[in-house]
C-alpha cells in the first residue's frame, strides 16, 4: 500500500526529464515507414527495451527517494505522538496521514496540484504500458493525443500558458486498449478488426467533438484499408472525412473528401455508399454555389449547381433532385438563359405536383412567371401567376399570395386592364398589412397609388387640355375628377 501511495504522490522531477528526453528520441527514430507497415526492426526492439528499462529506472530511484522520505516523517511523526498529551493523538495522526513528500503539509500544497501530478504519472505508466508490448505506434498516437494543448481560454485569449487537454481516467484506459487492439491486429494481418477499432476511436472523438482527432483517426481507417485495396472500407473512411471538414465549414476539403468517397463507392460497386456520398456531395455544392453567388460569381455558381443536380440524381432522393434543379434554373435565369431555366423549373413543378409539395409547386411557378415574362410570353406569364396564388392560397403562403397579386397587377396593368391590376394590387396591400412587413406595406401603398394615378392620367390631360373650369374648381375645392 505505502509503495502504491508513493507512486501516486511522487513528483517524478527526475523521472520526468528522462521520459521526455527519451520520448523525443523515439518518436524521431520510430515513426512507422511510409509503406504502413507496422513490424519493428530487431534493431528498434532493442533500443525500445533499453529505453524502456532506463525509463522504468528513473521511476524507481524517484520511488525509492520518496519511500525513505516517508519513512522519516513517519518516525518523526511517532516520536512526536510519544512526547505530545494524549487528546492531541487524533489530530496528530489526521495531519501526518496527508503528509505530503518532501516534508510537506496539506497547507502547502493545493489539493489540485496533487491531482494533477497524478494523472501525469497515469499517462506516463501507459505510455509505458504500449511500449512494454512493443507497441510503438500505438504509443506515438496515444502521447499525441494525451498531450494536445487546450484552446485559448475566451476570457483571457492572450494567455501564453496553454494547459494539456484534460481527459478522464476511463477515458485514457479505453484509448490505450482500443490502439493496442487495433496495432495488434494490423500486425496479425486482420485489416477488419483493425479497421473497426480505429473508427470506433474516431467516431468517439467525433461526438466529443474534436474534429482534429477523429480525423486523424479517419485517416488510420483510410490508410488500413488501402494497405489491402477493401474499396468499401476507404470509401466509408473518406466520406467520414468529408462530413468532419462540413462540421468545420471547410466547404472545399469536404467536397474533395466527398468526391473520393463517390469515385471509390462507384468502382466497387456499391450502390448504399454511392447513394451516401452523392447526398452528402450535393448539399456541399449547394453551400459552395450559394457563397458563390453571395460573391458575385454568378458563372461559377452555375457551374456548381449543374454539378450538384447530377449528384442529386445519383443520391435517388427526389426531394434533393428537385431543389437541384429549382436552384439551377433561378442560377440559369440570372445569366440569361431563358430557355433552359424554363425546362428546370418544369421539372422542379413535376416533382412537387408529384409529392404533393404545395410550397415547393408556389416556387416553381413563381420561377417560371418570371421566367415567361422575361422572353416576352405575358400570357403565359398571368397563367402560372394565378395557378400559383390558388396553390398559395391552399397551403396558407401569405409571402407567395402576395408576391403573385404583386406580379399579376403589374402584368395587367402593363396590358391596360386598370380595374383588374388596382384590384390585384389593393389585394397585395392587404396581404403586405397581414404579413407585417413595414417595407412591405410602405412598398405596396407606393405601387397602388402610381396604378390608381395612372387609371386617372387620361381624364386629366383630358381635363386640362378642354376644360379650364373645371381643373380650377378641382385644384381649389379638390373636386372629384370624372374617370
Amino acid at each position: 500500500m505505502a509503495e502504491a501511495e508513493a507512486l501516486n504522490s511522487t513528483d517524478g522531477g527526475a523521472g520526468e526529464g528522462t521520459i521526455e528526453s527519451n520520448t523525443a528520441a523515439m518518436l524521431s527514430t520510430f515513426q512507422e515507414p511510409a509503406g504502413g507497415d507496422s513490424e519493428i526492426p530487431a534493431a528498434a526492439e532493442g533500443q525500445i527495451e533499453d529505453q524502456t528499462a532506463q525509463m522504468l529506472a528513473a521511476f524507481t530511484e524517484a520511488n525509492q527517494q520518496v519511500l525513505a522520505e516517508q519513512a522519516d516523517a513517519h518516525a518523526a511523526a511517532e516520536s512526536s505522538q510519544e512526547a505530545a498529551s494524549p487528546g492531541a493523538d487524533a489530530s496528530n495522526t489526521s495531519k501526518q496521514e496527508v503528509a505530503l513528500p518532501g516534508g510537506k503539509g496539506a497547507s502547502d500544497t493545493k489539493p489540485d496540484d496533487r491531482l494533477i501530478k497524478v494523472k501525469g504519472l497515469d499517462k506516463q505508466q501507459l505510455c509505458i504500458d504500449l511500449l512494454m508490448v512493443g507497441c510503438v505506434q500505438s504509443f506515438v498516437d496515444f502521447f499525441y493525443i494525451t498531450h494536445r494543448k487546450s484552446a485559448p481560454n475566451e476570457a483571457n485569449p492572450m494567455e501564453l500558458e496553454q494547459k494539456d487537454v484534460d481527459i478522464p481516467e476511463d477515458t485514457l484506459m479505453f484509448l490505450k486498449e482500443t490502439l493496442e487492439i487495433a496495432e495488434s491486429a494490423r500486425r496479425a494481418a486482420n485489416y477488419q478488426h483493425c479497421f473497426e477499432s480505429y473508427n470506433t476511436l474516431a467516431e468517439y472523438f467525433e461526438k466529443v467533438p474534436d474534429l482534429k482527432s477523429a480525423m486523424y483517426f479517419y485517416q488510420r481507417c483510410a490508410d488500413v484499408a488501402s494497405e489491402v485495396d477493401a474499396r468499401e472500407s476507404i470509401s466509408k473512411a473518406f466520406l467520414n472525412l468529408g462530413t468532419c471538414e462540413e462540421q468545420g465549414d471547410n466547404w472545399q476539403s469536404a467536397m474533395q473528401f466527398h468526391e473520393k468517397a463517390l469515385h471509390i463507392a462507384t468502382s466497387a460497386d456499391s450502390l448504399p455508399l454511392q447513394i451516401k456520398a452523392a447526398s452528402r456531395l450535393t448539399q456541399v455544392y449547394q453551400v459552395l454555389a450559394e457563397n458563390c453567388e453571395k460573391e458575385g460569381r454568378d458563372t461559377e455558381a452555375t457551374a456548381l449547381y449543374e454539378r450538384c443536380k447530377d449528384c442529386a440524381q445519383l443520391s435517388k432522393d427526389a426531394n434533393l433532385e428537385g431543389i437541384a434543379c429549382h436552384k439551377l434554373g433561378l442560377s440559369k435565369y440570372k445569366t440569361g438563359h431563358y430557355d433552359n431555366a424554363i425546362d428546370l423549373q418544369k421539372q422542379y413543378l413535376d416533382i412537387c405536383r408529384m409529392h404533393d409539395d404545395r410550397v415547393g409547386e408556389s416556387a416553381a411557378r413563381g420561377a417560371l412567371a418570371h421566367a415567361y415574362e422575361a422572353i416576352g410570353s405575358t400570357q403565359e406569364a398571368i397563367k402560372q401567376l394565378e395557378n400559383l396564388l390558388n396553390v398559395a392560397s391552399e397551403a396558407g403562403e401569405l409571402k407567395a399570395q402576395a408576391s403573385a397579386c404583386l406580379n399579376l397587377g403589374i402584368l395587367y396593368n402593363g396590358r391596360g386592364d386598370h380595374e383588374k391590376s388596382v384590384e390585384l394590387l389593393e389585394q397585395h396591400f392587404d396581404l403586405a398589412r397581414q404579413i407585417g412587413d413595414r417595407k412591405l406595406i410602405d412598398s405596396a401603398r407606393v405601387v397602388l397609388g402610381m396604378v390608381r394615378g395612372n387609371g386617372k392620367l387620361k381624364s386629366y390631360i383630358d381635363l386640362v387640355n378642354n376644360d379650364l373650369d373645371k381643373l380650377l374648381k378641382w385644384k381649389s375645392k379638390r373636386a372629384t375628377l370624372d374617370t
